[in-house]
C-alpha cells in the first residue's frame, strides 16, 4: 500500500510540485546540494540517510529533472536549472524555522551576497532589491561552522560558480 496519493498528474500545480518536494528527505538534500555536497558518500554523511533512502530519493528526483548525475560518479549529482529554483522554498521554510523557534541557533541564516544584509523575503534583498538566487546568496548553517558562504562558491546550480 501506497504512503500517500500520486499527485504527479493532477491539474492542481501545488500538488504536482508537491508530488516531488513534500518529501522531507528531499528538502534535506536539496540543503545539502546547495551547501556544496555533491556526492552519494557526503549526502549520505550529512543527511543520516541511509543508503536505501538516499538512493531512491536521488533517482526520483534525477527522474523529476531537478538532478542530473555527472559522468564521472566521483563527482556526484548537480542541480539542473528547475533543481535551482527550489532555493527560495528553503528559504521559506528557513524563515519558518524562526517563527517556530525564534531562539534557535543551529539554523540557516539567509543573507544577501551582494549587499550583506540579512534576507527579509526568501526571493528578494529588501535593502538591494538583487534576487536571492544561487549566484547572490550567502547562507551561514551552524552545522558547517557558522561561517557565512556564497552558494555561487560551493557549486551549487547551474550557473557559473557550478562545479564541472
Amino acid at each position: 500500500m501506497p504512503l500517500r496519493s500520486d499527485w504527479s498528474s493532477t491539474t492542481c500545480p501545488i500538488a504536482r510540485s508537491a508530488d516531488v518536494l513534500a518529501d522531507p528527505w528531499v528538502l534535506v538534500i536539496l540543503r545539502e546540494l546547495f551547501s556544496g555536497r555533491t556526492r552519494f558518500d557526503q549526502l549520505r554523511d550529512a543527511t543520516g540517510a541511509a543508503d536505501s533512502v538516499l538512493a531512491r530519493r536521488l533517482r526520483t528526483m534525477t527522474e523529476a529533472g531537478l538532478l542530473t548525475r555527472d559522468e564521472d560518479p566521483r563527482s556526484g549529482y548537480r542541480l539542473t536549472d528547475a533543481g535551482s529554483e527550489t532555493l527560495p522554498i528553503l528559504h521559506a521554510y528557513a524563515r519558518f524555522s524562526k517563527v517556530t523557534e525564534p531562539d534557535d541557533d543551529y539554523g540557516l541564516s539567509v543573507s544577501c551576497g551582494r549587499c550583506g544584509e540579512a534576507a527579509a523575503s526568501v526571493d528578494w534583498c529588501a535593502h538591494c532589491s538583487a534576487p536571492l538566487d544561487v549566484d547572490s546568496t550567502r547562507w551561514t548553517r551552524r552545522s558547517m561552522g557558522g561561517t557565512p558562504f556564497d552558494l555561487a562558491s560551493v557549486g551549487a546550480g547551474t550557473g557559473a560558480g557550478a562545479r564541472a
